[in-house]
């Protein structure tokens, strides 16, 4: 066998193992890491966004967005809207529990939907909150996960007819998120 040979199947086995250390999401989705902030520690949590996806600031919120490059923060519906809370997510059953509690309070907003949700490890509270009537409805989907302080929120809103139709591509996005690995 020649070194051009043994180089070439060196170089092949390397490219396929490394394809299978990190496989492609299924769909056209690929994981994709959140800057956090902090030069010394990676924001710790990945999410899988569609091929073609970016994130995205606003001068308008301080948080981040994930979405179409063509998307303009913060009304285009097809956005997802990360943001840093100060709600402390420790214990999710507490906060599903606090959810639920407002919801019965206000007539302004209700949660037809308040889930602890386990994350492959990490516990979160998935959350639909609906408001509005008529023109104005809108209806917002919400992933809290905690964080050394507080949590952070993976959020998809829309108008009421629109978010219906999104639905599933939000929760294929929130339910993906995932610790980042160490």
């Amino acid at each position: 066998m020649s070194i051009r040979s043994c180089l070439a199947f060196v170089v092949l086995a390397f490219v396929s193992l490394s394809a299978a250390a990190q496989p492609p999401a299924a769909g056209g989705y690929h994981r994709i890491g959140l800057p956090s902030g902090a030069s010394d520690r990676p924001f710790p949590y990945t999410v899988e966004v569609p091929s073609g996806w970016a994130v995205k600031e606003s001068k308008e919120s301080p948080g981040l967005w994930l979405g179409p490059v063509d998307a303009n923060p913060p009304k285009d519906p097809r956005l997802i809207y990360v943001r840093i809370s100060l709600v402390d997510l420790g214990d999710p059953e507490k906060a599903a529990a606090n959810i639920r509690a407002n919801d019965a309070k206000n007539d302004a907003w209700s949660a037809p939907l308040v889930e602890v949700r386990d994350l492959e490890g990490v516990k979160g509270v998935l959350v639909r909150m609906d408001s509005g009537t008529g023109a104005t409805a809108r209806s917002t989907l919400a992933l809290k996960l905690p964080l050394e302080k507080g949590g952070v929120d993976f959020m998809a809103s829309a108008p009421r007819a629109e978010f219906e139709k999104l639905l599933p591509i939000y929760e294929r996005i929130l339910l993906s998120v995932r610790r980042r690995a160490s």
